[in-house]
Parts: structure tokens; C-alpha cells; sequence
């Protein structure tokens, strides 16, 4: 399943927004690494800084991360890690996040803002990146491409249980049994079950609708807006 002449990467970072669909980038990647190496060389966990990593000498880390560190990131870069960016219209990440999470609007606009912040210092790293706009998380062939990034050719029929385990509805089914799921794997995030291994939360699927900051009242567009002016510049979102 390695690509003839390379070695998998030994340290890939998903890195995204919340609510950008960086879940389903984490899963991929781990999913791909273990169908690749096995899953006793596969370790990986949420972290936002350097100290939070384990020692994980000889096995692959798998890294998933919202608004992180500069710690952590110098330290991606030293050792030269794999990885993938997930962005989305900040204003609608945070819709999303009140409509889940049920929060106050100013409280997710701080969460989204600091992603936002790492997300632009990292913007000019040239990581891949991927658009939640563009629905990579329905696309089959966007977990082919990462698997070319990191080095792997996955049999179609593994690219095609990667993808069908984590389609949005198979998880939206997966996130509401979580009380199925054995003691140890569950654990508390914002007052939701949330499963240690995929990293799913409770209220983990919404709506997945872009443009839904329209919404608002113009008031509260316009002061999302003027918030998240830089990052809608930088990747492109219209104002």
C-alpha cells in the first residue's frame, strides 16, 4: 500500500476551523495510515501544544488540531511533518458552532477566531488546503489525494470503506450511538460525549449549509464581517 520508493510520513498534522470538516480530514488520514502500517504503529490524539504529544518513537503520529500553538508549530516544521489545512467561511463555522454547541454567538466567535489566527500564520507554508465550500468531505476521490500525499496507493475498495465510514450521514448515525460505544473510548468536551478514537462529538454533524450567516441580523453580519475581515481576505471569502 506504500508507494513504491517512498516510506509513509512518520508525523501528519490535520489542522482546521472548527466546524471546517478537519474531523473527517483526521479520520482519512488516520484511517489510511493504519490500513498502511497497521494500527499498533498509528498513535493519534488532539493537541494544541508541543507538551500534550506523546513519545511515540518509531510508530506514525496522527495529529488533529483547532487553534494550537507556536510551540507546536515550529515543531511540525522542524521534524518536517505532513500537513493538511481545513478552512470555512469563519461566519458560518460560527452559525455552526452556536446551532450545535448551543453558545452564545460571541463566544464562538472567539473560539473561530483563534483558529482563524493560526490558520493565517500558516497560510503561507503552502500546506494543502482544503474548502469546506467545495464538499472534499462527499467527495471519494478526495481521500485518494491524500493518500497520494502521504505516500500510499490504498486499493479502491479501502478508499471506498474510508469514505463510506465517514460520510456525513454515517457519522451523524455514529455520533448519535455514542452511548453504545465501551466507557473508556467516551470522554466530555463542552458538556457532549465525545469518542477517544474518531475524535466525534455528540452534536457532531449540523446542516452542513454554506452561506447561512445571512441569516443574522445585518448587524450582526457586518460585526462578523468586520471580525473576520483579514481571514476572508487572505483565503478568498467574499465580504
Amino acid at each position: 500500500m506504500v508507494a513504491k520508493g517512498s516510506s509513509p510520513p512518520r508525523i501528519v498534522a490535520t489542522i482546521g476551523m472548527h466546524g471546517s470538516a478537519s474531523t473527517w480530514v483526521f479520520n482519512v488520514v488516520r484511517e489510511l495510515m493504519i490500513a498502511a502500517i497497521g494500527e499498533i504503529q498509528v498513535v493519534s490524539l488532539y493537541a494544541d501544544q508541543r507538551e500534550q504529544l506523546p513519545d511515540a518513537v518509531g510508530r506514525c503520529l496522527v495529529i488533529k488540531s483547532h487553534h494550537g500553538s507556536s510551540g507546536l508549530d515550529s515543531w511540525l516544521t522542524e521534524v518536517g511533518a505532513n500537513v493538511f489545512l481545513s478552512v470555512r467561511d469563519p461566519r458560518d463555522a460560527c452559525v455552526s458552532m452556536c446551532q450545535r454547541f448551543r453558545s452564545p454567538l460571541a463566544h464562538c466567535a472567539q473560539w473561530i477566531g483563534n483558529d482563524c489566527n493560526r490558520l493565517l500564520r500558516l497560510a503561507p507554508r503552502d500546506y494543502p488546503l482544503l474548502r469546506y465550500e467545495d464538499r472534499f468531505f462527499d467527495d471519494k476521490d478526495m481521500v485518494k489525494r491524500i493518500a497520494v500525499s502521504l505516500a500510499l496507493q490504498p486499493p479502491p475498495a479501502m478508499i471506498d470503506t474510508i469514505f463510506d465510514r465517514y460520510r456525513t450521514e454515517a457519522v451523524r448515525t455514529f455520533a448519535e450511538s455514542l452511548g453504545q460505544l465501551p466507557p473508556e473510548r467516551l470522554t466530555t468536551v463542552v458538556r457532549f460525549p465525545m469518542d477517544r478514537v474518531t475524535q466525534i462529538l455528540g452534536p457532531h454533524i449540523g446542516d452542513t449549509l454554506s452561506g447561512k450567516w445571512r441569516d443574522l441580523p445585518t448587524d450582526t453580519q457586518t460585526e462578523l464581517t468586520r471580525v473576520f475581515r483579514p481571514f476572508l481576505d487572505r483565503f478568498g471569502y467574499p465580504c
